[in-house]
């Protein structure tokens, strides 16, 4: 995993500019950074020069690299997601032809590079598959969907069949993230109002709300040991990272993401002493990595 930012003793500290490692200097738009499970490399969409389009592409980070695609598609793709043994990618792709409009999820196999369609727009409607994250064990998968109108969350197995809808609501639920525990899954709804976080078990039951904040709760991330989620929220009047105590539900949410500029879409280093996150703190949207180690070791267990 690349190196971190200086670290700090404090938990008081923790989101302090100090502790901030900034790992992209292009400052073009990036979407969704995701780290490979072994922690060498960094996986991102970004805009094309001039934002005509969106690529997906990995980056080195031991020993840094600069960023590569992972396809010569010449349609748009981003959302990749590394599987559980770092060979295979879940994609959102924009489909060549056809269906305008829509969005489909294939799995690219890093070692020949075929690219398969595992989940399209089903009967023909229009739809977007869209933020896909494994099961832990690499079996399965979960998504967002709105092939059967609003957008709701679904699983299937890796290949594409046995899908499975997972929340009934007239709304938005989005963004799901899977436990690395495999018990649950963690995603954004608008069900109570404004969007904010909730989990349900991997068959669809136990509904769990999380956050019940003034604002905009949305990106979850759960930790490497399922303690923690961290994610996106404006509940401060300005969009920083949060991270949220799963055993502790009624402590606040602590910022960690610093003072400066806009922070979203974050996601923890596996071995969960940091959290990498997409801000313009420095102008453009660039990748950074907060240090969180002195948080998580105060918590303890």
């Amino acid at each position: 995993m690349a190196k971190l930012g200086v670290l700090v003793a404090s938990a008081a500290m923790v989101g302090a500019e100090g502790t901030i490692e900034r790992l992209t200097e292009d400052g073009r738009d990036v979407i969704r950074p995701i780290w490979s499970p072994d922690g060498t490399e960094l996986a991102f969409g970004r805009a094309d020069q001039g934002g005509s389009a969106i690529w997906q592409y990995v980056m080195p980070a031991q020993p840094p690299g600069p960023p590569r695609r992972v396809t010569e598609r010449t349609d748009p793709e981003y959302q990749g997601v590394f599987a559980p043994d770092g060979r295979r990618m879940l994609l959102t792709i924009v489909p060549r032809s056809g269906t305008q409009g829509n969005c489909d999820l294939a799995v690219l196999d890093r070692d020949t590079e075929e690219l398969t369609v595992v989940v399209d727009d089903r009967g023909g409607r229009l739809s977007h598959q869209e933020w896909p994250t494994w099961a832990p064990d690499g079996e399965r998968f979960a998504f967002s969907s709105t092939h059967e109108g609003n957008q709701e969350i679904y699983t299937g197995a890796a290949d594409g069949s046995d899908l499975v809808r997972l929340t009934q609501s007239p709304g938005i639920d989005a963004h799901p993230a899977w436990s690395p525990r495999g018990d649950r899954i963690v995603f954004a709804t608008d069900r109570w109002g404004n969007l904010e976080l909730a989990s349900t078990r991997p068959d669809g039951t136990d509904l769990t709300r999380l956050t019940d904040s003034p604002g905009l709760d949305d990106y979850p991330s759960v930790s490497p040991d399922g303690r923690l989620v961290a994610f996106v929220s404006n509940r401060d009047r300005r969009f920083a990272i949060y991270v949220l105590d799963l055993n502790h539900l009624d402590a606040p949410a602590v910022a960690i993401s610093g003072d400066s500029g806009r922070a979203t879409m974050p996601t923890w280093t596996p071995d969960g002493r940091g959290v990498t996150f997409v801000s313009d703190r420095d102008g453009g949207m660039d990748v950074y990595t907060v240090d969180v180690s002195a948080m998580v070791e105060a918590r303890g267990d």
